[in-house]
């Protein structure tokens, strides 16, 4: 069996509190009592856990991840990332859904789990500055996920959002759709106006023109995209092309164009956002921009360790790069990912 810091203790003849001292470089043991231990730990192969380590260092070895929800195709990927990281660095991963919760000091829930974990990563779009502060204030490691909550200074990780949006458009132009509608995101969302933003810039680089009723807002869901691209389909002409700014509001957008008897791509060009596993076997499949949320996750973990132990760093906002995944929808008859 794995040797563990109880028979440290039975093989060195001291008590596990003395053995949490010298992991803890404690200063009032005793050399000859630190020998002992020392010499324990060798003739045992043992190397400090997790746990162990809290033991010494009043930690609890484990973080959490807090989701909007726990259902859904979008954070599987950056589970399995931040599971892959935590594990590596023999860390446990919590992993708590917040529907439709703010998530401040008033929530229970949060409240209990900040006593029972070393840092949080928040994934969450209801993060409030005023709850990372309180997180602070208790000294409490965080990293955001998705969004930079303004006037707090914390660590945050994102997609490169405008870029994204403005490569998958240009694309669209590029092909030379000109009549190009947008499913847009909720306002209050950052990575939603900054997916508008990057959809706005491409048409004016080209000299094309953003026309009001070609912008819709969704609610980054298929049922929202649905109803938008309803109205886009009253429209007279209808759009040639359609950028729906997740993944989720796209499928419901291509129901909408089926049902009306109309053919994506022949009709309509329809194109993406996240590249959820869904968007590969859509019919036709789903033109899309990928962001890696593996890679995502284990960044956020890795990011997270490296402040609760002790890096003093000035806060990052860390923007990764995403990558444009060509496929029918957007009319291109070969299947392949490119970047450009």
């Amino acid at each position: 069996m794995r040797p563990t810091i109880y028979t440290v203790a039975q093989q060195a003849g001291v008590s596990i509190a003395t053995v949490s001292r010298v992991l803890n470089n404690y200063p009032l043991v005793k050399a000859e009592t630190k020998a002992k231990v020392l010499q324990a730990m060798e003739a045992l192969g043992y190397q400090p856990s997790a746990c162990a380590r809290g033991l010494a260092a009043n930690t609890t070895g484990t973080i959490a991840l807090i989701f909007p929800k726990l259902s859904g195709p979008f954070f599987s990927a950056l589970i399995h990332g931040a599971e892959i990281a935590a594990s590596d660095s023999d860390y446990h991963l919590l992993i708590y859904g917040a529907a439709g919760a703010t998530l401040g000091a008033d929530n229970q829930t949060l409240g209990m789990l900040t006593t029972k974990v070393d840092g949080l990563i928040l994934a969450s779009p209801g993060v409030s500055r005023c709850y990372i502060r309180d997180l602070q204030h208790q000294n409490l490691p965080v990293v955001v996920l998705g969004e930079e909550p303004f006037g707090a200074p914390v660590d945050s990780i994102q997609p490169d959002n405008v870029g994204g949006a403005e490569k998958i458009v240009t694309h669209l132009i590029k092909h030379n759709y000109r009549r190009i509608a947008m499913i847009k995101g909720p306002e209050a969302k950052t990575h939603a106006s900054d997916r508008e933003h990057g959809y706005r810039k491409a048409l004016r680089d080209h000299g094309l023109h953003c026309y009001a009723e070609l912008v819709i807002a969704g609610a980054f869901n298929e049922s929202s995209g649905y109803t938008a691209m309803q109205r886009l389909l009253l429209q007279n002409p209808v759009p040639d092309a359609v950028f729906a700014a997740s993944d989720q509001m796209a499928i419901g957008a291509m129901a909408a164009i089926h049902e009306s008897g109309l053919r994506v791509p022949e009709d309509i060009a329809l194109v993406g956002f996240d590249d959820i596993e869904t968007a590969q076997y859509m019919h036709p499949p789903l033109t899309t921009v990928h962001q890696d949320m593996l890679g995502q996750g284990q960044l956020a973990v890795n990011l997270l360790l490296a402040r609760i132990n002790g890096a003093e760093s000035a806060v990052e906002t860390k923007i990764l790069p995403t990558t444009l995944v060509i496929r029918r929808s957007c009319g291109c008859t070969l299947a392949n990912i490119i970047s450009e």
